[in-house]
This record gives structure tokens, C-alpha cells and sequence, in this order.
């Protein structure tokens, strides 16, 4: 398989250098994650974009939460989402992946804060439909307080989906593989698959490069999944170093599978 690659960038630093850097590295894409309303963020897009770097957005996710019991929070990131929605209108991008909500203290009702988690995405993806944008939500790693982990939880959100083309998901290999789900049934998902999150899981490290050694995350046969699955869209490759080097490992995978 030769799947378009891009990786992602949380860096606080982002900069034209880190885009003058993709090329050599490997890579003709990125997916950017906005820190809110910033003249730079713009400004690095449209860098990019000269430069012949395809962009995708990743709402940043931090302190954002779209279920925050926090109001003023919770308005804060949901505009946050809905800013990268505008800047994929505007710029003509890929998709915007979002982050589901989750409970803001335990001891709240998770029966609750999924009913606010409905109308919230509902929002979301009314939206980007008006704007015709892509946009997509992501499954989550294993740690307190989050809701959407599974193929199931997914699910949940496929109504959305129904008269909208324009929603979707990003699966994240790593996050599936903190719950011990390494090839997760992709023939159950009911929603369609815009992104996917590929990076190694380590005791000591999500997102690690996928050289790093001992990684719980099966690199060949999320590949051979993707493939079976019929997924011809980008993989990002979401890493914390080695970026030329996991990328020359994962072509040479997915030529070889």
C-alpha cells in the first residue's frame, strides 16, 4: 500500500523552520494544532501552503473540553473547534479532528455528560456541514475521566452521520492500544474513516516513534487491517522523535504487507 504520510505537530514552537524541515524529513504533509485564536496560526497555514506542505488541523486539545461543567470553558472550546472549521473553509484544508468530551470531576453522571456530549457534536458537525468541512472525532487513550474509547463508543455518534458526509473519525492506534484492543473490528464502525493516528505506545510513552523498541501497538498488522478495511486516506504519524526514521519503517511496512 502507499498511503499519502503526515505528521503532526503539538509543539508549542511551531515556526516556519519546522515547515522548511518537513521535505527533508519525508514528509509533504502536517496536521497543525491551533492554540485558539493566534495571528500565527494563519500565518504558519498560508506558509505552508506556499511551500507545497499540505495541512490538515488538530483542535488543540489542553485544557479545551466540549462537556467542561466549566460554561465558560465549555463555550471557549467548542469555538475552538468551530475556529478550525473556519480556517479549513477558508484555506481549503483537510480534515479538523477533534477531541470528545469528557467528565470535568468525578463523582458526575456519565449518562449525563454523554447526552451533553451528543448535542455538543450534533452542533459541531451541523456546522461543518454548513461550511462543508470535513471534521472528525477521536477515540481516546485509557486515563480518568474520559468517555469515547472504543469502536462502540463511536458508534454512538453514527445518527449524526446519517444525513452528513461531511462527519467522521480519526482512529488512533496507539489510544486503542492502551485498552489492550490492538486490532480493533473495524467492520462494526458506522461512520466513515477521514484520518488515522499512527504512533508506538511504550511503557513510558504515548505517541512514541514507531522505532521505539518493545511498543504495544502491532505496526504490520494495523497495516494489513487498513488494508483489508479498504482505507486509501492519510495516515499521520503522530511522534515525539525519530520523524525520517519511523516514516522510512512504516513505507517499508506497508510496501511489504
Amino acid at each position: 500500500m502507499n498511503w499519502p504520510c503526515a505528521t503532526i505537530n503539538h509543539r508549542l514552537d511551531s515556526d516556519r523552520a519546522w515547515v522548511d524541515s518537513l521535505p527533508a524529513l519525508g514528509y509533504s504533509e502536517i496536521e497543525l494544532c491551533p492554540r485558539y485564536t493566534m495571528e500565527t496560526t494563519e500565518d504558519l497555514i498560508a506558509y505552508a501552503l506556499e511551500k507545497g506542505v499540505g495541512v490538515s488541523l488538530h483542535v488543540h486539545h489542553g485544557p479545551n473540553n466540549i462537556t467542561d461543567t466549566d460554561a465558560e470553558n465549555q463555550k471557549l472550546s467548542v469555538s475552538q473547534v468551530k475556529y478550525c472549521i473556519d480556517l479549513v473553509a477558508r484555506y481549503g484544508l483537510s480534515t479538523v479532528t477533534f477531541h470528545p468530551g469528557r467528565l470535568s470531576a468525578e463523582g458526575e453522571s456519565e449518562a449525563e455528560k454523554w447526552q451533553q456530549l451528543f448535542a455538543v457534536v450534533e452542533e459541531i458537525a451541523a456546522y461543518a456541514k454548513e461550511k462543508q468541512v470535513r471534521v472528525a472525532i477521536e477515540n481516546m487513550e485509557l486515563r480518568p475521566m474520559e468517555l469515547v474509547y472504543t469502536i462502540e463508543d463511536l458508534n454512538k455518534f453514527a445518527y449524526i452521520g446519517e444525513n452528513n458526509p461531511w462527519f467522521g473519525v480519526t482512529l488512533d492506534f496507539a489510544h486503542f492500544a492502551s485498552l489492550g484492543i490492538i486490532k480493533p473490528d473495524l467492520s462494526q464502525l458506522k461512520l466513515p474513516v477521514f484520518n488515522i493516528h499512527l504512533s508506538q505506545l511504550t511503557e513510558e510513552k504515548m505517541h512514541a516513534p514507531l522505532t521505539a523498541q518493545n511498543g504495544k501497538v502491532d505496526v504490520p498488522g494495523v497495516c494489513k487491517l487498513l488494508r483489508d478495511y479498504g482505507y486509501t486516506g492519510r495516515i499521520i504519524l503522530e511522534l515525539s522523535a525519530d520523524y525520517a526514521e519511523s516514516l522510512q519503517l512504516f513505507q517499508e511496512i506497508s510496501r511489504n504487507i
